[in-house]
């Protein structure tokens, strides 16, 4: 098995940390189908510290057997936006995308016309967008385990035209996951990229990103881990004046926890925090979670019934609970 990318190497103490948790924020989300296959996913969300409430309707119908997928979306914004699909219909491997958005205040609105073909291992795609006037070209290739990817994209607007192009390459390996990304604008190349490497449950890791304009190192990060069945360590630095671990372990079936540290150079205080999940149910889970300024978090996720989830959470200022500023959210997912 390979290693995980390098952004994922802490992902199991992250999704303890972050997941079940959102605060100022109500949200709705419904999702449903009809019986000849149209989809439909309505969300609403409703921000308390901004006061700002969006929204958003997102349609979907597939016809499998002529290769069509039509997508219609309009949100708060005023934004309508409509895709229709065709896939491997003129000849196998050929793919037309056409998009039309309209944005009705402005009256402004684009047509974007996508033309693709594939032969192993070779795919290119071109994107024509007439209201921006931008054109984009990709070409991809695959040779075993090797995946490279390039596009130019050449845009303009009245006075002024902007180039980007940008080339990345993934390789994975049973011992090695490596990510490379060369990105070309009117400034000059940026270089960056990430290496992976395990042994064993040990994993070792690197990230750059080089700014070839200034000649300038602007990212810098080493990682380590070991990883085994119920249990995760990690420590990293990153540009040489941040240093960061965490703990991961599965106590049993239903309980996690976490810890995470982290230190920077110029600073007395450590940074620390600690949480955990358990699962009371099948259909209910519970978290927690604390750091050093005793900012403390909970979280309840209950399965009311199949296709409905409720999520609650909240994050209290411990040191002074008569003060204010606390925070609560509240979702709530409809899937039928």
């Amino acid at each position: 098995m390979a290693p995980p990318k390098f952004s994922d190497l802490n992902k199991q103490v992250s999704d303890i940390f972050n997941k079940g948790y959102f605060f100022n924020i109500f949200k709705l989300d419904i999702k449903t189908r009809t019986a000849n296959g149209v989809n439909f996913n309505v969300i609403g969300e409703h921000n308390t510290e901004t006061l700002k409430t969006s929204g958003s309707l997102e349609t979907k119908y597939v016809v499998p057997e002529y290769g069509l997928t039509f997508l219609e979306k309009w949100n708060t914004d005023n934004l309508l936006k409509c895709e229709i699909t065709a896939d491997n219909q003129l000849a196998e491997g050929f793919k037309i995308v056409f998009d039309a958005s309209l944005i009705p205040n402005t009256g402004n609105s684009y047509e974007r016309i996508h033309f693709g073909m594939k032969t192993r291992p070779l795919s290119l795609d071109i994107t024509s967008q007439s209201y921006s006037a931008k054109l984009q070209i990709r070409v991809r290739t695959q040779l075993k385990k090797l995946h490279l990817t390039g596009s130019y994209s050449h845009s303009g607007n009245n006075r002024y035209w902007k180039k980007t192009a940008e080339l990345r390459t993934t390789y994975t390996h049973d011992r090695a996951h490596v990510e490379t990304n060369v990105a070309f604008d009117n400034n000059g190349p940026i270089l960056n990229g990430a290496i992976v490497v395990g042994h064993q449950g040990w994993l070792a890791g690197y990230q750059y990103v080089f700014n070839t304009a200034r000649s300038l190192l602007t990212k810098n990060n080493f990682s380590v881990g070991f990883k085994a069945k119920d249990f995760t360590l990690y420590a990293n630095m990153n540009d040489g004046n941040e240093v960061g671990g965490s703990v991961y372990q599965r106590v049993n079936d239903r309980l996690e926890t976490g810890v995470q540290l982290a230190w920077t150079a110029g600073s007395n205080q450590t940074r620390f925090a600690f949480a955990s999940k358990y699962q009371l149910d099948s259909q209910t889970v519970v978290g927690a979670k604390v750091n050093n300024i005793c900012q403390v978090g909970l979280s309840f996720q209950q399965f009311l019934r199949p296709g409905v989830k409720l999520t609650l959470s909240a994050l209290f200022e411990a040191r002074n609970l008569n003060a204010g500023g606390h925070k609560v959210g509240f979702g709530l997912e409809l899937d039928g």
